[in-house]
């Protein structure tokens, strides 16, 4: 099927901030707005399948090779929204996400041949987070250990302020939905319940958006609230929950919270039992202890924003370089 929106690919991508720069230097400055270029009439038929990579609730990804560049990309062809009525809302979070470099790049936006909508997506060779940590555990090395988690920390913590400074929320934060590849990068990816949070003439009126699509063992408390909504803030602050409850998994090394929960039993959990955060007994720093327990407030009002999270000590006072270079260790070695 025809393109929809005019394409950036093979050769001609959004503009991208040069890869390594320091997170806390790629919220310094907004990236330039991508082209907007004429049809280059690039069709579904344009690309080979090569593998499956995932299927979810409302879309399934494969890997794809483009005929003629032999260029690799990830295609995502959606099947369900999270938001009925809203099948165009995910196309325009990725117009207003695209340029910033940790967030999941969309080449083009195509429609499948039954009209659904289809995004040709930046590859990411080593997966999701989840996936990482789960060959971790089958390799019985464990969590992540704190160097190389707070480097994955500060990468996914940007990527959100990125979001959020498009006036976007994610609201579906979790490891499955940081990507990384074996460069060491960590890329916010899959906009299925991300929604803008500003709106009407001006394009600045804060709306008020449902909040309670995603995954539930995910959910900050507010969360459960049935029919649920938020304005900017109460949005951003879910997606800042969702954080708390990644980086904690990614230390642990399992589950915080068992998604096998019925939705009583985590509401329980995440609702009215002692507060989640990292164990007494764990071998943490005060740092990540205290990181940890800005993003799982359960009073939205009280959560940290992205923005303190960036000043957080446990992410500025890293070593960065040798972060990195312990983060895309880890990274490779379950390649």
């Amino acid at each position: 099927m025809a393109c929809s929106v005019a394409p950036a690919l093979p050769n001609q991508m959004f503009h991208q901030h040069q890869a390594g720069a320091a997170p806390h230097q790629a919220m310094t400055r907004a990236p330039t707005p991508p082209a907007q270029p004429a049809s280059h009439g690039v069709r579904l038929s344009d690309f080979e399948w090569i593998d499956d990579l995932g299927a979810g609730g409302f879309a399934r990804v494969s890997k794809v090779r483009h005929r003629r560049s032999g260029a690799v990309f990830a295609l995502k062809i959606s099947y369900g929204t999270a938001y009925p009525g809203t099948e165009d809302e995910e196309a325009e979070v990725l117009r207003r996400a695209a340029g910033w470099p940790h967030v999941v790049t969309c080449h083009a936006l195509l429609r499948g041949p039954f009209g659904e909508p289809a995004c040709v997506l930046e590859f990411m060779d080593a997966g999701c987070l989840g996936r990482v940590l789960t060959r971790r555990q089958e390799m019985g090395m464990g969590g992540i250990p704190e160097p190389a988690l707070a480097e994955a920390a500060a990468q996914c913590v940007v990527g959100l302020a990125q979001l959020h400074a498009r006036g976007l929320a994610h609201l579906d934060v979790k490891p499955d939905n940081f990507l990384a590849n074996s460069r060491g990068e960590i890329k916010v990816g899959d906009f299925n319940t991300a929604r803008i949070l500003y709106g009407g003439a001006g394009g600045e009126r804060p709306l008020a958006v449902p909040i309670t699509a995603g995954t539930r063992c995910y959910f900050s408390p507010e969360r459960f609230v049935p029919g649920a909504c938020a304005g900017p803030h109460g949005a951003m602050a879910g997606d800042v929950w969702g954080l708390g409850i990644t980086v904690l998994e990614l230390f642990l090394g399992r589950f915080v919270v068992s998604p096998e929960l019925s939705d009583a039993g985590l509401e329980l959990v995440i609702c009215h039992s002692g507060p989640l955060r990292v164990p007494e007994e764990a071998e943490a720093s005060a740092e990540l202890r205290s990181f940890v327990a800005e993003c799982l407030q359960r009073e939205p009002a009280r959560r940290a924003t992205v923005t303190q999270l960036l000043m957080h000590p446990f992410l500025a006072h890293r070593d960065v370089q040798a972060s990195r270079r312990a983060l895309r260790e880890i990274i490779v070695e379950t390649l």
